[in-house]
């Protein structure tokens, strides 16, 4: 018997090739008009440590971690379809949905939004989106549905993206390019991320690759705040990342300049301007604002030189002493990557940070750092298979774990084997 998991994921990749099929008999027409699809299914083996993972409600900084028996061998698979729409030579779509399995509702969207983006006539161009999209952050994701070239974990920055930040809403970019660079500066007013921090604040950054749609879902550890006897036992046992609460309108603002053979700069100002004095259905809304910068360097020999930065504040329930929960953040991470035929190695070093920073009496403490190294290996059997051999050390020292009776630094280490099929 299939399981419903597998079955679901049979079902995505049973679609994507009848859609595909459709595509390829539609190429051969001129017309503008048509649909491109595409699609992934992971088939993953992973070895645990034992410390209890955040999917779990845990402190873990991995997507897998132990359960009562300690360290876990685990057997998963998943999948992605992207399907792309084109409307005309200048507007152009993408839906991807995603199966796993630890969604809420499998499937779930991921992303789904029209763009327009006309044929440039001069030096200006312009890019018009709008739906649901993943903010212009990551120079990591830049694979099929979201993903890494390099690793199959994220880096802390890039992970914590894919769970509690999207933009719905509209974004305008606009481009200027000359023969040696390219420099776009874009903006977005969005609304739906009212949530976006809580995990920050109460859970901690987390190192992983796991995306996150409207319909989902994620675990909250029971720290004491949040507890039946907690100053804040109103919140849900978990959060929803994409809901509406107070009905503000927030924005992101930045540049990025692409020079040839030299390298790409990015820099974002994000601020989702949440009332967070109001509470609806189990959630708050967190006004978190922060700066992300990032740099994309290619060398000679296929080298790839990947680095980021984010630093930024999250804080609940503002009263005129200040607000009940208030956290500093940081995070950055290193990427170095060599391409050579059919194989792919890459290292990264992520750095994170959360400062607990309110002055009020609640039994809430949210400080913790912490460092992850992340090891790569990738080779390409055929152009439409990669098998991934990953191994992901962390070492992380949070307060608030004395509280479930653990020590307060932990290492986590995580083994996974990844064969994916792209359709």
């Amino acid at each position: 018997m299939v399981s419903r998991p597998a079955a679901r994921i049979l079902r995505i990749g049973m679609a994507a090739t009848g859609l595909g099929l459709a595509s390829a008999a539609h190429a051969a027409d001129s017309s503008p008009m048509g649909i491109d699809v595409k699609g992934l299914v992971d088939l993953r083996g992973i070895v645990s440590s034992p410390v209890r993972s955040w999917e779990d409600g845990g402190l873990g900084k991995t997507r897998y971690g132990g359960d009562a028996g300690g360290r876990r061998v685990l057997a998963r698979a998943e999948a992605a379809l992207v399907i792309e729409p084109r409307i005309n030579w200048d507007i152009t779509g993408l839906v991807q949905l995603n199966v796993a399995p630890e969604q809420h509702r499998s499937p779930d969207v991921i992303e789904a939004y029209l763009q327009y983006k006309p044929v440039p006539t001069g030096s200006w161009g312009v890019k018009l989106k709008a739906g649901m999209f993943f903010p212009p952050i990551s120079l990591e994701n830049t694979g099929l549905a979201w993903t890494s070239p390099y690793t199959i974990s994220s880096s802390a920055i890039n992970s914590w993206v894919g769970e509690e930040l999207r933009t719905f809403g509209g974004e305008a970019t606009l481009i200027y390019r000359t023969d040696l660079a390219e420099v776009s500066v874009v903006g977005a007013l969005h609304k739906l991320n009212d949530p976006a921090g809580t995990l920050l604040a109460w859970r901690g950054w987390a190192i992983h690759d796991r995306e996150t749609g409207p319909f989902d879902r994620v675990p909250l550890p029971q720290v004491r705040v949040i507890r039946p006897a907690g100053g804040l036992a109103k919140q849900s046992p978990d959060e929803r990342p994409y809901v509406e609460i107070d009905k503000r309108v927030g924005y992101y603002a930045g540049f990025r300049v692409d020079l040839r053979d030299v390298g790409t700069v990015t820099l974002l100002r994000y601020d989702n301007r949440a009332d967070d004095l109001m509470f609806a259905n189990g959630q708050w809304p967190w006004r978190t604002d922060f700066w992300s910068l990032g740099l994309k360097v290619p060398l000679p020999g296929d080298v790839d030189i990947v680095g980021q930065a984010m630093t930024g504040k999250t804080t609940v329930i503002t009263t005129p002493r200040g607000p009940l929960v208030a956290a500093d953040f940081q995070s950055a991470y290193g990427l170095v990557s060599k391409a050579w035929g059919r194989h792919r190695l890459s290292l990264r070093a992520d750095w994170f940070k959360t400062k607990d920073v309110d002055t009020l009496t609640l039994p809430d403490n949210n400080n913790e750092h912490g460092y992850g190294l992340t090891a790569s290996y990738i080779f390409r059997p055929t152009l439409k298979q990669r098998l991934t051999l990953e191994v992901l050390f962390i070492d992380s020292t949070r307060s608030e774990r004395q509280f479930f009776g653990l020590s307060t630094r932990a290492k986590e280490s995580q083994f996974q084997i990844s064969y994916r099929f792209f359709l």
